[in-house]
């Protein structure tokens, strides 16, 4: 198994699919830690978002190293870089990093070597002879990789640690793998078979020829289509600015700004029989220009009564978006910034500091007690 990628088009094959995914890369700096978006890739550098709050906390200088991480095809990937200085890309300041030179393989206990791009079907049977649905999440030499079909199943309430199974995968049309293996360990939503000594060599033998091929081809297609990407400049990848969806429609009407689509249909369902829950997944400018869904005859902010500000955000800073909309945007709703309950309250002071009205916990959620705070608040501002 490779466990160090060193050549520079292999490591510039790796960090296109992360950028053209719109994938987040974290960034390791003394203290600070955090996950940014690539929203510029060259040649010879590439640029992640960095808030301006980050930037005056984090106090990079250009030469300075920063570890990386990345994932890449379920394959997480570090490496080290240097700072190459502060840019702007699109209005949103970016701090400038070089190409690594090597990209190290943070997982290389795993059996997978090859991720395919279009899942393959599985079977197994465990020791319970219970019949299984999966998918395979990726191959070896000496074992695969799998995931279960239906998601609200736990992959350790049907396999343990050691246990042996039977795997099913047709190949291709003229080859089906079918071997015995063992649980040789867990991710978080996968498993870990490796291949037993009670498997057909001969049949191994085809597998592992058909898993070279399948390797071939897939990197003769990431080339491919590498070149083709390469040859439309500037490589600096549009951002899509999507509008605020209507989760639920009732007055008073929340903004809900997050890019957790779960985080916004817990509060569209937990709130929903008394506030209406308008959702957006902010990316950049004006706050105010995405709300089509919630608009009205009430002025430049339509219906919308309270802004909740979540402190998941695709690339802005939640503080930095609060400031945005009380100073720039002149909003005259209250504002609550939202997140979890570690710190309180230095979230709260940073929050109120930055034009908030209060910082909401929201992580553990707890519904009796968001009701109750966005209902005062509410009631507060009405009675202004």
């Amino acid at each position: 198994m490779i466990q160090v990628l060193e050549d520079k088009l292999s490591i510039q094959m790796v960090l296109q699919r992360v950028y053209l995914a719109a994938a987040t890369i974290t960034l390791a700096y003394r203290e600070q830690r955090g996950e940014f978006q690539i929203l510029a890739l060259e040649a010879d550098h590439l640029a992640a978002n960095l808030a301006r709050l980050d930037i005056s906390t984090w106090k990079l200088t250009p030469g300075e190293k920063i570890a990386v991480s990345m994932e890449d095809r379920g394959f997480k990937y570090e490496t080290v870089v240097e700072c190459l200085g502060m840019e702007d890309v699109d209005g949103l300041p970016c701090v400038r990093i070089s190409v690594p030179r090597t990209l190290r393989r943070a997982d290389g206990h795993r059996l997978a070597e090859f991720a395919p791009d279009t899942a393959l079907a599985a079977t197994f049977c465990n020791s319970r002879s219970a019949l299984v649905d999966a998918h395979v999440k990726g191959f070896g030499a000496d074992g695969l990789e799998l995931a279960l079909r239906d998601p609200r199943q736990h992959i350790q309430d049907v396999l343990r640690m050691g246990e042996e199974s039977t795997i099913e995968v047709p190949l291709d049309n003229n080859l089906r793998l079918l071997a015995p293996t063992r649980v040789a360990y867990f991710g978080d939503t996968y498993v870990g078979l490796k291949f037993t000594e009670q498997a057909d060599n001969a049949l191994l033998c085809q597998y592992r020829s058909w898993l070279a091929h399948q390797q071939r081809i897939q990197a003769q297609n990431d080339r491919e289509s590498f070149e083709a990407e390469t040859g439309n400049k500037p490589r600096k990848k549009p951002m899509e600015l999507p509008q605020a969806r209507l989760l639920v429609d009732r007055d008073p009407l929340l903004l809900v700004i997050t890019e957790n689509d779960d985080f916004a249909k817990r509060l569209a369902e937990g709130l929903g029989r008394k506030f209406g829950i308008l959702a957006l997944d902010y990316i950049k400018g004006s706050v105010r220009s995405f709300l089509a869904a919630g608009g009205g005859k009430q002025g430049n902010w339509g219906r919308v009564r309270m802004v909740l500000v979540h402190n998941q955000l695709r690339l802005a800073s939640p503080l930095e978006l609060t400031r945005q909309i009380v100073e720039h945007e002149k909003c005259t709703l209250p504002v609550l910034m939202a997140g979890t309950d570690e710190d309180i309250e230095l979230k709260q002071n940073r929050a109120i500091a930055a034009g908030a009205v209060d910082y909401l916990v929201v992580e553990p959620f707890r519904i009796l007690q968001v009701l109750r705070k966005v209902d005062e608040t509410l009631r507060m501002f009405e009675g202004a």
